[in-house]
């Protein structure tokens, strides 16, 4: 009995498995393309809406190939217009997206909605738009679709998705038919997409905060030892407050060290709160500046755009234009009167974006080729009247995190930021427009210290050559910039050399007067012991390989080192030992009984 139930139960399974398969004989026809078998089966009335694994239907197969015949007759025999894949897409969605306009027609004849909403809120009208076919738009627009319709995840119109592929064609029928012209996409947050700027800085309030950490997790006795320190005359307060007791470890401590409660803000609630949008609301001319499509921007502004209308975060159609490296599409905004001086909220100008464009450093992400010579189209921005001395607020989207993290473009101008890829012709094509070469960045930071090495990030940092580099290097020099000027960092442009491995910039820097036992205030990647934590720095230590700056590799340059030790010598000043190490340092010099890391700072 137990067997001829098995034997049934197997059977059954059998033919339901087979009967489902058949449901699908109809899609898969189509899929296949096979048009006999389609009408065969439609005239044995198969299930015309029979889905395939991906939800996917006889007609979503012809709408997907074109077929307007196969789409005609599956929905004269009944087929759904309208049913969705597993994904949400709709005959109709593929239909606009392909620009089958007589298969849009179909559909909508059918039942099909000409404003159905697919997923992410699109419209067919959009995708319509994107893909550029004048007659698949005009079907929609004859059914009633809004033209002036936004999507819910970019708040994007079909009048953007045109501008955004350039179809100049598609735009002239929209705004024939109402399509708002200065329509903005959505507000969004831009994700904090400058890098962070940790070694950038004064570094002497972190190092403390540092000191203190690792003293917490040495114990009482260190702490006993500092307090002795913090009790002799110091010249730097703010190294001297690392060596105190009192408020360390994140908490107050009474007079016998207990900690007596956390100190500081709520951090959980400063990460919850609510951001205000900073970036989106792109005007379809953005989106076709950005794209460079100069035809569709001539539709848009024959038709009233304005040609300075910014987005959220002030990025203006000729910003954008710059920023893409399209320059063909930003001379012809300039000829419309794009004003050449309107910056974003970072202070990103049109001559610093082009200046960072022809020197852009390397990294993960493409960049494209420009379509004009970057040099030609630095000289008609300047032309057109372009501040030569506008300053950055903001580093500069495109810089990578290996170089922000030492560079703060905090007030630079364009001549800094040719200045540190050795970029003599731009230097000096800026310097004739009246370029002023003592302008610094907010943190001190001046055009000979980039050049010579500061911010250099070794396989990154772009340098049109060594010989170019020393000749900017000289023009800096001839300029009156002081060799010997300290950043807040403390470094100076010897310090860049020695990181960078600059043998003939560094004997440059010390022709000129540069010194080589300069320190720099500390750093805060040399871990392990309170002392090493508050060192500071010489050139020579940097060109020994011994200083690591932020997320970077610490790279030593013999040869420069052998240079910055015999002129030490020359100018009479003790020379560390060759073959040094941060272990030796300690050892030797920074750990020893009687080293004071409140007076060697």
């Amino acid at each position: 009995m137990k067997t001829v139930m098995l034997a049934s139960l197997v059977i059954a399974g059998g033919l339901f498995a087979g009967a489902a398969f058949a449901q699908a004989d109809l899609a898969d026809a189509a899929m296949q393309r096979q048009r006999e078998t389609v009408s065969r089966l439609i005239a044995q009335r198969a299930d015309l809406d029979a889905r395939q694994s991906d939800g996917a239907t006889a007609l979503h197969w012809a709408v997907y190939y074109g077929d307007t015949d196969m789409v005609q007759a599956l929905l004269d025999a009944g087929a759904t217009p309208d049913l969705a894949n597993r994904n949400g897409s709709t005959p109709l969605w593929l239909a606009a997206s392909r620009g089958e306009a007589r298969v849009i027609s179909a559909l909508l004849a059918a039942g099909a909605d000409a404003n159905e909403l697919l997923p992410l809120g699109r419209r067919p009208l959009m995708l319509a738009a994107r893909s550029g076919v004048v007659d698949a738009v005009n079907v929609l627009l004859d059914a009633g679709a809004a033209p002036n319709a936004a999507e819910t995840e970019r708040g994007t119109t079909a009048l953007m998705q045109a501008a955004d592929q350039g179809h100049a064609d598609v735009l002239s029928v929209l705004i024939a038919r109402g399509a708002n012209i200065e329509a903005r996409s959505a507000p969004v947050l831009r994700g904090e997409r400058t890098a962070a700027l940790g070694k950038a800085g004064d570094p002497r309030e972190s190092v403390r905060r540092q000191v203190q950490a690792i003293l917490c997790e040495q114990g009482p006795p260190s702490l006993d030892v500092l307090n002795a320190a913090a009790d002799n005359e110091s010249k730097d307060e703010v190294v001297a407050s690392a060596f105190t007791a009192r408020n360390v470890c994140g908490c107050e401590q009474n007079a016998i060290g207990i900690c007596q409660g956390r100190r500081g803000g709520n951090a959980s609630a400063d990460r919850n709160a609510v951001k205000e949008p900073d970036g989106g609301e792109l005007t379809p001319l953005v989106y076709a500046a950005r794209s460079g499509a100069i035809e569709a921007a001539q539709v848009l502004l024959d038709a009233g755009a304005d040609v300075n209308r910014a987005t959220r975060y002030g990025w203006t159609p000729l910003l954008a234009a710059t920023q893409n490296r399209n320059y063909e599409m930003g001379k012809f905004l300039i000829a419309h009167g794009a004003n050449v001086n309107l910056a974003n909220q970072g202070g990103w100008s049109n001559l610093y974006l082009a200046t960072d464009n022809r020197n852009v450093e390397g990294g993960d992400y493409p960049t494209r080729a420009p379509d004009m010579d970057h040099l030609d189209y630095i000289r008609l921005l300047l032309e057109a009247g372009a501040d030569v001395d506008g300053r950055l607020i903001e580093s500069t989207e495109t810089r990578t995190v290996f170089t922000n993290q030492w560079l703060d473009e905090n007030g630079a101008t364009a001549f800094l930021r040719a200045s540190q890829s050795g970029d003599v012709p731009l230097m000096e094509l800026l310097l004739e427009y009246g370029a002023d070469p003592h302008i610094n960045t907010v943190l001190g930071v001046t055009p000979l210290m980039v050049a010579a090495g500061i911010g250099w990030v070794e396989g990154v940092t772009s340098e049109w050559s060594t010989a170019q580099t020393i000749a900017a290097v000289k023009l800096l020099l001839d300029l009156g910039i002081d060799p010997n000027h300290q950043a807040d960092t403390g470094r100076t442009a010897l310090h860049g050399a020695g990181h960078k491995g600059s043998t003939e910039v560094a004997r440059m820097l010390v022709a000129a007067g540069g010194r080589l036992d300069v320190r720099d205030f500390g750093n805060t990647d040399n871990r392990g012991s309170p002392e090493l934590a508050a060192h500071t720095w010489l050139p020579i230590d940097y060109a020994d390989g011994l200083v690591r700056v932020g997320v970077q590799s610490a790279i030593p340059h013999p040869e420069t080192a052998d240079a910055m030790r015999n002129m030490m010598l020359e100018q009479g000043l003790d020379t560390p030992p060759v073959g040094r190490t941060l272990e030796s340092i300690c050892i030797v010099e920074v750990c020893s009984p009687d080293y004071n890391p409140v007076e060697i700072n």
